[in-house]
Protein backbone atom coordinates (compact mmCIF):
# COMPACT_ATOMS: atom_id res chain seq x y z
CA UNK A 1 0.00 0.00 0.00
CA UNK A 2 2.76 2.08 0.90
CA UNK A 3 4.48 1.34 -2.48
CA UNK A 4 1.48 2.17 -4.52
CA UNK A 5 0.84 5.42 -2.68
CA UNK A 6 4.64 6.60 -3.19
CA UNK A 7 4.27 5.55 -7.01
CA UNK A 8 1.39 7.80 -7.26
CA UNK A 9 2.44 10.57 -5.41
CA UNK A 10 5.86 10.04 -7.72
CA UNK A 11 3.52 10.47 -10.75
CA UNK A 12 1.92 13.17 -9.64
CA UNK A 13 5.10 14.98 -9.11
CA UNK A 14 5.98 14.04 -12.38
CA UNK A 15 3.06 15.46 -14.35
CA UNK A 16 3.59 18.70 -12.45
CA UNK A 17 6.96 18.59 -13.86
CA UNK A 18 6.27 18.06 -17.37
CA UNK A 19 3.21 20.41 -17.41
CA UNK A 20 4.63 23.66 -17.75
CA UNK A 21 6.93 23.01 -20.05
CA UNK A 22 4.34 21.27 -22.57
CA UNK A 23 2.21 24.53 -22.01
CA UNK A 24 4.83 26.55 -22.85
CA UNK A 25 5.47 24.52 -26.43
CA UNK A 26 2.28 24.93 -27.21
CA UNK A 27 2.53 28.73 -26.59
CA UNK A 28 5.57 28.73 -28.68
CA UNK A 29 4.45 26.61 -31.62
CA UNK A 30 1.12 27.99 -31.73
CA UNK A 31 -1.76 25.86 -32.97
CA UNK A 32 -4.84 25.89 -35.43
CA UNK A 33 -7.02 27.47 -32.82
CA UNK A 34 -3.89 29.87 -31.53
CA UNK A 35 -1.76 30.22 -34.23
CA UNK A 36 1.18 32.30 -33.15
CA UNK A 37 1.87 36.41 -34.51
CA UNK A 38 3.90 34.90 -37.12
CA UNK A 39 1.56 32.13 -38.69
CA UNK A 40 -0.86 34.78 -39.19
CA UNK A 41 1.19 37.14 -40.82
CA UNK A 42 2.45 34.37 -43.06
CA UNK A 43 -1.63 33.75 -43.46
CA UNK A 44 -2.56 37.35 -44.22
CA UNK A 45 0.58 37.91 -46.85
CA UNK A 46 -0.79 34.46 -48.66
CA UNK A 47 -3.95 35.93 -48.74
CA UNK A 48 -3.56 39.35 -49.84
CA UNK A 49 -1.49 37.65 -53.05
CA UNK A 50 -4.51 35.72 -53.27
CA UNK A 51 -6.39 38.35 -53.48
CA UNK A 52 -3.85 40.58 -55.90
CA UNK A 53 -3.96 37.61 -58.17
CA UNK A 54 -7.43 37.57 -58.79
CA UNK A 55 -7.45 41.28 -59.13
CA UNK A 56 -5.23 41.27 -62.01
CA UNK A 57 -7.11 38.33 -63.70
CA UNK A 58 -10.54 40.52 -63.21
CA UNK A 59 -9.07 43.84 -63.99
CA UNK A 60 -7.16 41.79 -67.25
CA UNK A 61 -3.86 43.35 -66.47
CA UNK A 62 -0.52 43.10 -68.80
CA UNK A 63 2.53 41.66 -68.18
CA UNK A 64 3.86 44.60 -67.91
CA UNK A 65 1.16 46.19 -65.92
CA UNK A 66 1.35 43.30 -63.56
CA UNK A 67 5.18 43.66 -63.18
CA UNK A 68 4.51 47.76 -62.42
CA UNK A 69 2.09 46.64 -59.35
CA UNK A 70 4.30 43.58 -58.11
CA UNK A 71 7.14 46.71 -58.19
CA UNK A 72 4.64 49.02 -56.35
CA UNK A 73 3.38 46.87 -53.96
CA UNK A 74 6.88 46.13 -52.76
CA UNK A 75 8.02 49.60 -52.24
CA UNK A 76 4.63 50.57 -50.22
CA UNK A 77 5.35 47.49 -48.62
CA UNK A 78 9.06 48.87 -47.86
CA UNK A 79 8.26 52.47 -47.02
CA UNK A 80 5.00 51.49 -44.27
CA UNK A 81 7.54 48.81 -42.74
CA UNK A 82 9.95 51.33 -42.20
CA UNK A 83 7.40 53.77 -40.88
CA UNK A 84 6.22 51.22 -38.05
CA UNK A 85 10.25 50.94 -37.24
CA UNK A 86 10.41 54.41 -36.64
CA UNK A 87 10.21 54.67 -32.61
CA UNK A 88 9.88 58.13 -32.56
CA UNK A 89 6.66 57.92 -34.22
CA UNK A 90 3.22 58.00 -31.58
CA UNK A 91 0.75 55.18 -32.73
CA UNK A 92 -1.46 57.79 -34.77
CA UNK A 93 1.55 58.90 -36.40
CA UNK A 94 2.38 55.56 -37.91
CA UNK A 95 -1.42 55.21 -38.62
CA UNK A 96 -1.57 58.73 -40.56
CA UNK A 97 1.49 57.95 -42.31
CA UNK A 98 0.98 54.77 -43.53
CA UNK A 99 -2.56 56.19 -44.47
CA UNK A 100 -0.33 58.86 -46.91
CA UNK A 101 2.07 55.87 -47.79
CA UNK A 102 -1.02 53.86 -49.27
CA UNK A 103 -2.60 57.23 -50.89
CA UNK A 104 0.31 57.53 -52.78
CA UNK A 105 0.80 54.29 -54.07
CA UNK A 106 -2.90 53.88 -55.50
CA UNK A 107 -2.68 57.11 -57.01
CA UNK A 108 0.75 55.50 -58.79
CA UNK A 109 -1.05 52.05 -59.14
CA UNK A 110 -4.04 53.51 -60.56
CA UNK A 111 -2.14 55.47 -63.13
CA UNK A 112 -1.17 52.51 -65.18
CA UNK A 113 -4.35 51.26 -65.50
CA UNK A 114 -6.88 51.82 -68.68
CA UNK A 115 -9.88 53.71 -68.38
CA UNK A 116 -11.51 51.06 -68.36
CA UNK A 117 -9.10 48.97 -65.45
CA UNK A 118 -9.53 52.16 -63.82
CA UNK A 119 -13.35 51.83 -63.34
CA UNK A 120 -13.37 48.29 -63.18
CA UNK A 121 -10.93 48.86 -60.17
CA UNK A 122 -12.77 51.08 -58.21
CA UNK A 123 -16.28 49.18 -58.46
CA UNK A 124 -14.21 46.34 -56.78
CA UNK A 125 -13.08 48.74 -54.13
CA UNK A 126 -16.38 49.80 -53.49
CA UNK A 127 -17.73 46.18 -53.06
CA UNK A 128 -14.54 45.17 -50.95
CA UNK A 129 -16.12 48.28 -48.71
CA UNK A 130 -19.11 46.95 -48.42
CA UNK A 131 -18.52 43.46 -47.74
CA UNK A 132 -15.53 45.09 -45.37
CA UNK A 133 -18.22 47.51 -43.53
CA UNK A 134 -20.80 44.57 -43.02
CA UNK A 135 -18.26 42.13 -41.54
CA UNK A 136 -16.78 45.12 -39.03
CA UNK A 137 -20.70 45.65 -38.08
CA UNK A 138 -21.12 41.78 -37.42
CA UNK A 139 -18.20 41.63 -35.24
CA UNK A 140 -17.90 44.57 -33.73
CA UNK A 141 -22.10 44.90 -32.82
CA UNK A 142 -21.44 45.03 -28.44
CA UNK A 143 -18.35 47.25 -28.71
CA UNK A 144 -20.44 50.42 -28.63
CA UNK A 145 -21.59 49.31 -25.48
CA UNK A 146 -18.94 49.10 -23.39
Amino acid sequence: MKSQSKFLLLLLGAGLCVAPVLRAQDATTGSDNNPTREERREKRHERMKERGEHAAEELGLSADQKAKMKEFNQQEHSAVEAVRADASLSKEQKKAKAQEIHQSFKGQRDAILTPEQKTKADQMRAKAKGRREKWQERHHEGDDAK
